[in-house]
């Protein structure tokens, strides 16, 4: 998995050469607030949108990879997210 955050020639470059790869739109700061995925062909996350003027600046990033890894990697930053359960909330 990569982590594309102001680097959008990087990130350019590894969606020419993934082409089969996803992309998790998240933001600058990835939390489980903010995790949208995309396959890399997906035409949101590969030209710019109206009034943006660059993929990795600003509020967002882009976290790489396959879906499994990211998948994994989302999973991680929910469990963060959630407070631990006590004893009592198990049972």
């Amino acid at each position: 998995m990569r982590h594309f955050v102001h680097d959008d020639a990087g990130y350019l470059g590894w969606l020419a050469r993934n082409p089969g790869g996803f992309v998790i739109n998240t933001y600058a700061k990835p939390t489980a607030a903010y995790l949208k995925l995309h396959h890399a062909s997906c035409s949101t996350i590969s030209r710019l949108q109206p009034r943006a003027r660059t993929f990795t600046d600003g509020e967002y990033s882009k976290l790489c990879g396959s879906r499994a890894g990211l998948k994994e990697h989302a999973v991680a930053l929910v469990r963060q997210r959630s407070p631990a359960r006590s004893a009592s909330d198990q049972g």
